[in-house]
């Protein structure tokens, strides 16, 4: 196995407060590294959208999302009259998601259908 299983078994063995220490000491440049990753992951795991799985009114968290990003999606109405949900497939072994997918995992219609539900 290479350095990574072996930091990463670290990792697991570490408790709370001694990765706490251990980011502390990191220089603030790795600081920031380690920051940016855990907030990619957080937001792989959870749609990206500043950390919520779905940009709306939806409580989509027991969803895996695997949207890089919502670019093009209006804003949600503050009190929206009705809730709703679009769902898409997508295909772990194919490029994209799929062949009808842009490069941020969404189909291309997608956010458009989305905006005309809002």
């Amino acid at each position: 196995m290479g350095s990574g299983a072996s930091s990463q078994e670290g990792v697991k063995a570490a408790s709370k407060e001694e990765l706490a220490a251990a980011f502390k000491d990191l220089p603030a440049e790795q600081q920031a590294k380690v920051k940016e990753a855990l907030a990619a992951a957080s937001g792989a795991a959870s749609g990206g959208a500043g950390g919520a799985a779905c940009p709306g009114p939806v409580d989509c968290s027991c969803i895996t999302t695997v949207a890089k990003d919502y670019k093009g999606l209006c804003d949600q109405p503050k009190e929206p009259k009705f809730k709703g949900a679009l769902c898409q497939i997508y295909v772990r072994s194919a490029p994209y998601g799929g062949s009808d997918k842009s490069n941020n995992g969404h189909r291309y219609d997608s956010i458009p259908f989305a905006n005309g539900m809002i």
